[in-house]
Parts: C-alpha cells; sequence; structure tokens
C-alpha cells in the first residue's frame, strides 16, 4: 500500500462515525434516516471516503462518482427530513458491476475494447430500478473481462484483491462487489452471474449473494451469447438487504423476452423460514466434483446446525458430471463472442479469454449439439429432485480463496472451471441459489455454502438462508473488524 493509502485508511479507521455507518446494513440505514438519526449525506460521505482508502489496497472499483452520488443523497435527505415521500431504497448506496449500463458511465466490461467508448444514454432495467427506488448510485465495480472467469482481474483495471488477505482473490466476475461489500463501502451491490460470478466472489469474500430464477430480473442490452446462463443479482452482507434489493429490480421488461411478472409485492419481505420439518438435501460434491478438506468440515458443521434447528436432512443422489458439458458450452459462446473483433484489436483482448475462445472455435457441432442436449436433462433431472426436498445444500466453492492474479491455484487444475463447479448446474437449469457464509479456514479465509431452490421459489431460498443466517451470525464479514484486520496486515 502506498503512503496515501495508509493516511486514508487510518483517518477511516480512527472517525467513529465513519466506522460505525459503514458496519450498518440497508435496513438499519433505513430506520437511522426515518428517525433522524443519521442523514444519506453523512451515510454517502462515509461510504465515498472508505472508498477512495481502499481503492489503493483492493483495486475494487473502476470508476467513482463522488459529485453525483452526493447530489443525490442531498435529495434523498431533503425527503427525509422534510416528511416528503420516500421511496423504497431512499437514500441506500448501490454501487453496480461495470457489466450492466448506467447512464453516464461507459459501459467497459473490463475489456481495453472499451476505451474511448462514449458514455451510455441510458441505465440497464435493474440499474433504472434502482435509481427509481431512491438509492444512490455512486460506484462501478470491477470484473473480469467479459465475466468470463471465477476471478477478477483483467489487463484494463488490474488485479482486484480480497480483503481478508489482499495476497489472494476476492472471486469473481464480481470481484470487485463481492470485496466492497466485505469492507463496507455501502450496504448493496448488483453482481452478475453466469457461472457462480455471484456466488463465487460471496464465497471467497465472506458475504452473501444471490442468482435469482432465470428471467426474475431483466438483462438489457442482452447479449446473445451468454443471455440464457445469465443473471443479475444483488450482493449483500445481510440476506435481508438482498431480498429487499431483489423486490426493487426484479419484474417483467419488454425487452427482455425470458423476464416474467414481479411478485406480489410482499413476497420477499416474509422474513426467516423455520427450520422445523424442512426437507433439506444435502450433499457435499454431488458424487463428482473435488472439494478442498476445510471447506468440506465447514460444510458439514452448517448442515449440523440446520439439522439441530429442526430441518429433516436428506442425502441427494449423485448427478453426473455437468462440467464438461458447461465448458462446451461456454466455450462455444466465448468463440461467438469474441470472433467479430478486428485482427488489429485482438491484442487488446485478454490472452487468456482469447485462447478460451479459440477452444470455442474448433468444437465439434455434433459436440456443441450434444451439450445443449444434456442441459435439458439437467433440467429434468434437477425439476425430479426437487419432488424430494425444499432446499438442496452444499459447498459454494470446491476451495479456498488463492492467489491473486491467478486463474488456477496451480498445474494441477486445468482451467477454473475444475474448480468453480458447483455453481454451473443452477446456470444450466435456471434455478435459483445462494452463497451464505458459513465460517473460516485456519487462516482466516472464509467459505460459503450453496443454497438451491426450486425454480421460481426465490422466496423460499431467501426464507432459509435469512434463518441459517441468524444461527451463524458471525460467519459474515463485519467491515469495522475486517478493516482493523486489513491495516494491521499492511504495517
Amino acid at each position: 500500500m502506498n503512503r496515501m493509502g495508509h493516511e486514508m485508511m487510518a483517518a477511516a479507521r480512527t472517525t467513529a462515525d465513519v466506522t460505525d455507518l459503514c458496519d450498518l446494513d440497508a435496513a438499519s440505514l433505513l430506520g437511522a434516516y426515518a428517525s433522524g438519526e443519521v442523514s444519506p449525506v453523512d451515510v454517502m460521505r462515509a461510504v465515498l471516503e472508505r472508498a477512495h482508502a481502499l481503492q489503493p489496497v483492493l483495486n475494487p472499483f473502476v470508476h467513482i462518482d463522488d459529485d453525483a452520488a452526493l447530489a443525490a443523497a442531498r435529495v434523498s435527505e431533503r425527503a427525509w427530513r422534510g416528511g416528503l415521500p420516500v421511496r423504497p431504497l431512499e437514500g441506500v448506496p448501490v454501487s453496480i458491476k461495470d457489466t450492466a449500463m448506467v447512464k453516464g458511465w461507459v459501459l467497459g466490461r473490463g475489456s481495453r475494447l472499451s476505451i474511448g467508448q462514449a458514455p451510455a444514454t441510458e441505465d440497464a432495467p435493474a440499474c433504472a430500478r434502482i435509481r427509481a427506488s431512491g438509492a444512490l448510485i455512486w460506484a462501478c465495480t470491477t470484473t473480469c473481462e467479459g465475466g468470463w472467469k471465477a476471478v477478477t482481474d483483467t489487463p484494463l483495471t488490474g488485479i482486484t484483491r480480497n480483503p481478508h488477505d489482499p495476497r489472494v482473490s476476492p472471486g469473481g466476475s464480481s470481484g470487485g462487489a463481492g470485496a466492497s461489500m466485505a469492507t463496507g463501502c455501502g450496504p448493496l451491490a448488483l453482481g452478475s452471474d453466469g457461472g457462480g460470478s455471484i456466488r463465487v466472489p460471496a464465497s471467497f469474500s465472506g458475504v452473501f449473494g444471490f442468482k435469482a430464477t432465470y428471467g426474475r430480473v431483466p438483462q438489457w442490452p442482452m447479449s446473445i451469447h451468454y443471455s440464457d446462463f445469465s443473471h443479475y443479482g444483488p450482493l449483500t452482507r445481510s440476506v435481508a438487504d438482498a431480498a429487499l434489493m431483489l423486490s426493487v429490480i426484479e419484474g417483467y421488461d419488454a425487452r427482455d423476452p425470458y423476464s416474467f411478472p414481479r411478485a406480489a409485492s410482499d413476497a420477499f419481505t416474509a422474513g426467516p423460514l423455520p427450520l422445523s420439518g424442512l426437507r433439506i438435501g444435502v450433499t457435499d460434491d454431488f458424487g463428482c466434483l473435488p472439494v478442498d478438506p476445510e471447506v468440506r468440515a465447514a460444510f458439514h458443521a452448517a448442515v449440523a446446525i440446520a439439522e439441530q434447528a429442526g430441518a429433516v436432512i436428506c442425502p441427494v443422489p449423485a448427478f453426473a458430471d455437468w462440467r464438461p458439458d458447461y465448458r462446451v458450452l461456454w466455450q462455444s459462446r466465448a468463440w461467438q463472442a469474441l470472433k467479430t473483433i478486428p485482427a488489429d484489436r485482438i491484442d487488446l483482448v485478454d490472452q487468456e479469454f482469447w485462447a478460451e475462445a479459440q477452444k470455442g472455435r474448433d468444437l465439434d457441432a455434433q459436440v456443441i449439439a450434444d451439450a445443449h442436449a444434456a442441459r435439458v436433462r439437467y433440467r429434468q433431472e434437477a425439476g425430479v429432485m426437487f419432488q424430494n426436498f425444499d432446499i438442496v445444500l452444499s459447498p459454494a466453492v470446491s476451495i479456498l480463496p488463492f492467489e491473486a492474479g491467478k486463474t488456477v491455484p496451480d498445474s494441477s487444475w486445468p482451467d477454473w472451471l475444475e474448480w468453480g463447479g458447483f455453481a454451473f448446474l443452477n446456470n444450466l437449469t435456471g434455478q435459483p441459489a445462494a452463497s451464505l457464509p458459513i465460517g473460516f479456514s485456519a487462516t482466516g479465509l472464509p467459505i460459503g455454502m450453496q443454497v438451491g431452490g426450486k425454480s421460481m421459489d426465490d422466496v423460499t431460498v431467501l426464507r432459509v438462508c435469512q434463518t441459517l443466517q441468524g444461527l451463524m451470525p458471525d460467519a459474515c464479514s463485519v467491515p469495522s473488524t475486517l478493516m482493523a484486520k486489513l491495516e494491521q496486515s499492511q504495517n
């Protein structure tokens, strides 16, 4: 860390109100605004100070829009103090991953191909709804190029690091969102997930991440290559905050033909679901996936907590390994996404991404067709599985966070698709899934548990996660604690 970074972190740490405000979740902020204890301007200033302090240390942001954020905060402050009508997220800071279009910002998607591009002239649907809810859109968070892998580094923005240990990755591709949530840079972040890109950074960074049923949150502009894998969704520290944010961004948009109508207005605010009698399917490997021993141990400890709370624990039958089919579909789409780039601009692309696209170019058409057929089978098998279970628990990621700037921990892993495999099934089937913090490794690195649900039953996943979070209150990152740890590690 440079000297300025040390000084800014010290200033944030010694200003008590800044630390307190950055620890608060969205629900707490809304309550404090209503009582007059706190102003949205105070909160926004605290978050901006924290973000600028952390940027040279962790690199979670592409862009921080101080002026627009503070102007919007003053509007919210007047509404709360003047007794005017307030909106669902009035005055709550929300960051946006660099895969969603925000009016006035360049949509970079982590790529050097975006250099010189004009700013967007309108918001993506989720961003428009966030803005209309009264939230303060204040920063753009980092991603790998095009969201192509489950860690966050790119030739455009460099390496994003994990606040629990800056030597390791916060996961990806929503890595900037994960790192910023863990450190209190606002309570809400919008991420995207085409193969674990919300759930992996939630697990690696010690926060909560939720990928809803495919079509719950509309996408536009839509990628014709990845759209039926990809989802927008929240990363937060509180499960209740994720439910609140989802209630704002979900629902039909005519520009997304796969989106569907909004749920009932109170669907996501039902609160924790008692576990007594709930049928929970449990698997630590689906019969085909590798698992680090510490991840496995933390997972079984969390399952034991659910069982003690009255859940009926049932083993999940083994699945065929879906990673080879996901790999075929992903690589073929990577080629479709990059094949039209002019030859004289290929050197601007992340060369690892380009190499994966070349593999997709060389795939046989029959192999691709077989992978599409396998995807249909997975959807059917998952549907049958959930006739027996209300939810399914598994590890969120096979391994612990590893060295930042690398795509795999070591040469024993052929690619990130090997260690990220727990997430892929729910992208192939479109079912809702979350990553919930459940503890830490012996070296203090976070571990997450995947909570998967029936298609369209996002509410049960969120309610069960609220219950489990209440039973494991020390598993989620606490920003002020993490800031102190981070500062100590830099000295």
